[in-house]
């Protein structure tokens, strides 16, 4: 089975993909990719060229993205939106998972 591979942008602290790290997932930040000052778009492409999922706090703005995309036949390799989530920890967390190629949002706890 495929690991799943994880970009966090710059909502995230590093720390959460240095938690991943440690956790034998993979995992890179858009400081690593030199994409710091990107558009959340633009952020989202650059995930999917990668083949990873993104990682990011910010639940204002990526439903929309992600249904702009699915709107407009675009795919992407998925969003995970971390909410009320201890970057050090990442225990207990509450996520919304957008799926590539699903129009449904599923929520999902995440325990690491």
């Amino acid at each position: 089975m495929r690991k799943i591979k994880a970009y966090t942008d710059e909502d995230l602290d590093i720390a959460v993909s240095k938690v991943l790290k440690l956790r034998g997932f993979e995992a890179s930040t858009t400081i690593e990719h030199g994409k710091s000052g990107s558009s959340d778009e633009e952020q989202l492409v650059y995930a999917a060229s990668i083949g990873s999922v993104l990682l990011t706090h910010n639940v204002q703005d990526f439903p929309r993205i992600h249904y702009e995309f699915m709107k407009h036949g675009k795919h992407h390799s998925g969003i995970l939106l971390l909410k009320n989530c201890l970057s050090e920890r990442l225990s207990g967390a509450f996520c919304i998972l957008h799926l590539p190629y699903q129009q449904k949002i599923c929520r999902i706890g995440l325990s690491i």
